[in-house]
């Protein structure tokens, strides 16, 4: 069996009384989050990893705090439970990407160009970064024609995974409203997420999405969110 971990939401920094303090947002809602459990879910953000590799780096970075270290299944478990980081079990690599995405809503996530170049520079003064990196930062990724058809469907509206295949099965382009979706996607009275989730498993176009929807999370271009 294969498990592989993905960040769900994104972060915010709050000051509080002086201290800077993390928080995850999810579906609009700020979810309180201790530092041990933030270096598992930043590691997380904009990766797919499996336990191994993560449990490898979260040895390595809590070496650097002093202090008993909490364990790291129980913080693992309990990110899953709260729903700020999403987990697929499969007996392949598809299987568990699929199962760990399938209910996953595809955000799509800006950042303006010159709100990215001032933080490269911002890096690259600090001696961190070197002039080819940010020219190669600045430098906006070609799509693919999948990746660019996700991109047009969740611009309209959140989409989980398995709407977004079915989308694609059907040749679905306009969800710009609920009726919509729910016409389009739902038209079965016995349909619902998790009838979907199961159906699109096997469908030709599962694979297709899957590739398009994980390079889209890997370059920064997209966030995911759980219901």
């Amino acid at each position: 069996m294969m498990t592989f971990y993905s960040a769900i939401g994104s972060y915010r920094i709050k000051n509080q009384n002086g201290r800077k303090v993390p928080y995850i947002q999810r579906l609009g809602k700020l979810h309180p989050i201790s530092i041990p459990e933030f270096v598992i879910w930043s590691t997380l953000l904009w990766e797919v990893l499996t336990y191994d590799e993560l449990k490898r780096f979260y040895d390595s970075q809590m070496k650097l705090l002093e202090g008993e270290k909490p364990d790291f299944d129980q913080l693992l478990d309990l990110l899953v439970k709260r729903k700020l980081v999403s987990k697929g079990l499969g007996y392949t690599g598809r299987d568990a990407l699929y199962n760990m995405l399938s209910d996953a809503f595809v955000v799509p996530y800006h950042i303006s160009t010159g709100r990215k170049t001032l933080q490269l520079l911002r890096m690259l003064t600090k001696g961190t970064l070197q002039l080819v990196d940010i020219l190669l930062g600045t430098k906006k990724r070609s799509l693919t024609a999948d990746e660019q058809r996700v991109l047009e469907l969740v611009e309209q509206t959140p989409l989980s995974t398995a709407e977004i295949i079915r989308c694609f099965e059907r040749n679905i382009v306009d969800v710009s409203s609920a009726e919509k979706v729910i016409n389009g996607i739902y038209c079965a009275e016995d349909s619902d997420q998790r009838h979907i989730s199961n159906e699109q498993f096997h469908s030709v176009y599962t694979n297709p999405v899957l590739e398009a929807i994980s390079n889209l999370y890997l370059n920064r271009q997209i966030l995911l969110e759980l219901p």
